[in-house]
């Protein structure tokens, strides 16, 4: 499965891996005692996000976030200066479906609030959104997006794949990879000029969300350079329940501008230098958030 999806599949060595990965895994005498094994073995792909996940890692992520005694990610709204509407987008690690809902149910909620204030301007906070599960961010951030084609992974034989996301159902190319179970549906797309806050904690599947608006007329970005693992990857389930997760290809824009480098990340507009201090850094954030969109047309 590594060899055949891996987006760096044509740069590993692949008899070397074979043969050491069967080498080391000589003395085995149960499947997880080949669990380092393959961890190692992900090593050798030279990625940023393959991963190994055993099977009771995996449950909690099917269990979700109360199940597991765990906080719900809170997603916090705002209306500033009587013009500005303020919404964050946090992380999501739950493979619970359910969790999926409650979270695009609750981002649409706060949206549908700031909306009834008519407000002149937007700013998405993608702060410290370390990443997660991609497909219910960007069915929450859809009403924010002025296009269908915004976000896409290049695999390893140049072939780039749009996400999409209408009425509930997400999409990788021309495939329905997912279908939502909303209770609010009807919400109005925005289309008034956005500020999108990052910073270096800005990763993964949070960046994925940040990029998805990378060219969008009257968008901004704000803050320091996300933390540079734009690559997409895929849970491959395996016999006993663990997940073997991979990189199967590289981040690209709705401009088709290809994200490779690992650490380089998106760039701002407007670049914060920050304090050491978070009330300061939060003052810098959101008075360069609001001078821009006082600016805007």
């Amino acid at each position: 499965m590594m060899k055949v999806k891996s987006v760096n599949k044509g740069k590993v060595n692949w008899d070397s891996l074979y043969n050491s990965s069967i080498k080391s895994a000589a003395t085995c005498k149960t499947i997880r005692d080949t669990y380092p094994i393959i961890t190692d073995a992900l090593k050798g792909l030279e990625d940023a996000h393959s991963r190994f996940y055993a099977p009771e890692i995996v449950k909690e992520y099917l269990l979700g976030y109360r199940a597991t005694g765990q906080e719900f990610p809170v997603i916090k709204a705002d209306f500033l200066e009587n013009k500005y509407a303020y919404v964050t987008l946090p992380e999501i690690g739950s493979y619970n479906f359910d969790d999926w809902n409650e979270y695009v149910d609750t981002f649409y909620k706060r949206l549908t609030e700031l909306q009834k204030h008519n407000p002149k301007g937007w700013i998405l906070d993608l702060r410290d959104n370390i990443g997660g599960m991609f497909y219910p961010m960007y069915a929450a951030i859809s009403p924010l997006l002025n296009d269908q084609k915004v976000i896409a992974t290049k695999d390893a034989k140049g072939e780039i794949t749009y996400f999409a996301y209408k009425n509930g159902k997400f999409y990788e190319g021309k495939n329905l990879a997912h279908q939502f179970n909303l209770k609010n549906k009807g919400i109005t797309t925005v289309t008034s000029p956005l500020v999108i806050l990052i910073n270096k904690k800005t990763g993964s599947s949070g960046e994925f969300a940040a990029i998805s608006f990378a060219g969008q007329k009257n968008v901004k970005f704000i803050g320091e350079n996300t933390q540079g693992l734009t690559s997409g990857n895929q849970e491959y389930k395996l016999s006993d329940g663990a997940f073997l997760v991979l990189t199967i290809g590289n981040t690209v824009d709705r401009n088709q501008k290809e994200y490779t480098k690992i650490g380089e990340g998106l760039s701002p507009d407007f670049k914060i230098e920050t304090s050491g201090k978070q009330a300061e850094t939060n003052r810098l954030y959101m008075s360069k958030a609001i001078e821009v969109l006082n600016t805007s047309k």
